[in-house]
């Protein structure tokens, strides 16, 4: 291919913070290509959040599994210049492959960090930010910096969203306990206890999070001693995102309802324990809270277990600090 490209497809499916985090490189690339036509390929439970972005062209949804991968492949045979992945797995480079003659792909690791990660030695990287990381790939055409994050708000999803908040009354905090693993996650308790300390200086507190927070839900339920004002929980995630558009504030471990947050523009408080602050915490006026612990960041996504046995970054972390710190966000 010769000239700039004319269609580009970007390929990031999978997971719901890394989906909205990708989408900073839509700015850019729209100013660089103003006449390009620019389409998504993402999960289906994700497309609600990019369809109707005036920066695209068109979503394309990733069905499970290898054969999902080859359907799509097959539909969108040669139908693009340019295809920039941003999963860089075996399924998103099947479909970019098919799809256009140029590609660009996100590069996570080196040779010699890939092979030394095979082997279980997987040091955590603190930066840069994913946002960087992601503009980063789109240097071959010129491209230095991420944009801002986006996600649509549908009139639907404003329509769930509304549902899910009346009774509540402002100023509204959501509180989102829950993250992928566990040691990622904060004591529910202690949510419950900034929960109680914020409705004290007249916040209402709303519950965010979604299926696979069942158990962190749950915990932060019975320890919660003052009124849940609104629940968020059972909404589906373009839902979610236009519901944190209209809180004041969010509370949450590292986990994609920070990223939806940042997205809508709705500062958010993030509790950050074995990954990194400097590469996933969200912009100002949101703010990542850590421990300066030796040991930490000690891993890229998280695991099931602290490595040292003792999950002193989370465990150490009091609620009396993370309470005063959701205070001064909040305004006092």
């Amino acid at each position: 291919m010769t000239g700039d490209p004319r269609s580009i497809l970007v390929l990031r499916y999978s997971a719901l913070g890394d989906v909205v985090l990708a989408t900073s490189v839509l700015d850019p690339l729209r100013a660089r290509y103003p006449g390009a036509r620019i389409e998504w390929v993402t999960s289906p439970a994700y497309a609600p959040l990019l369809e109707g972005l005036p920066q695209l062209s068109g979503v394309h949804r990733l069905g499970p599994g290898l054969g999902g991968a080859r359907e799509l492949a097959r539909s969108l045979r040669g139908r693009f210049d340019l295809a920039i992945d941003l999963q860089h797995k075996v399924r998103s480079a099947l479909v970019a492959r098919a799809a256009a003659p140029r590609r660009l792909a996100l590069r996570r690791r080196t040779v010699g960090q890939a092979l030394l990660a095979i082997l279980g030695w997987d040091p955590p990287r603190r930066a840069p930010h994913a946002t960087q990381l992601y503009a980063g790939a789109l240097r071959p055409l010129g491209i230095q910096r991420p944009g801002q994050t986006h996600v649509h708000l549908s009139g639907a999803a404003r329509a769930r969203a509304a549902a899910a908040l009346a009774g509540s009354a402002a100023p509204r905090v959501a509180l989102a306990p829950g993250a992928s693993r566990a040691t990622k996650r904060w004591p529910a308790e202690r949510f419950a206890e900034v929960a109680e300390a914020l409705a004290a200086r007249g916040a209402s507190v709303v519950l965010a999070g979604g299926p696979a927070d069942r158990e962190a839900l749950s915990a932060f339920r019975a320890a919660c001693r003052v009124p849940i004002a609104a629940d968020l929980t059972s909404l589906p995630v373009d839902g979610l995102a236009a519901a944190l558009a209209e809180v004041r504030l969010l509370v949450a471990c590292d986990s994609g309802p920070v990223h939806l947050a940042t997205a809508v523009g709705t500062p958010a408080l993030a509790i950050f324990g074995p990954t990194s602050p400097e590469r996933w915490g969200p912009p100002p006026p949101g703010r990542a809270l850590a421990l300066p612990l030796d040991c930490a960041p000690c891993s890229n996504h998280g695991d099931d277990r602290c490595p040292r046995g003792h999950h002193r970054c989370m465990a150490d972390l009091g609620a009396a600090v993370v309470g005063a710190a959701a205070v001064d966000l909040l305004g006092g």
